[in-house]
């Protein structure tokens, strides 16, 4: 199962602050079939992104198979990344 609870992802560009996803709730089940579409620009990779923390969120969390993955320190979350779940690099 995937988990996002309130997940907001800002980035700072000159001086200006851009949001990519806001106040975002989900729960992708096991085995569900889940896709992600929008225009250009409207947060799709950056939401892919952020469900292994490639981009941690501004605020919010995020959980995979019951685990945390926002309270997790560095080695903690690469090892949950060696984890078979999927494979990031298609993304």
């Amino acid at each position: 199962m995937i988990e996002f609870k309130n997940v907001t992802k800002t980035f700072k560009s000159g001086g200006n602050e851009i949001t990519a996803l806001d106040d975002v709730s989900l729960t992708i089940e096991k085995g569900d079939i889940f896709g992600v579409v929008g225009f250009s620009g409207a947060g799709k990779s950056t939401l892919i992104r952020t469900v292994n923390l490639l981009e941690r969120p501004t605020k919010g969390s995020v959980a995979v198979a019951g685990t945390d993955l926002t309270t997790l320190k560095s080695k903690e979350l690469r090892a949950e990344r060696k984890k078979d779940r999927y494979d990031f690099s298609t993304f």
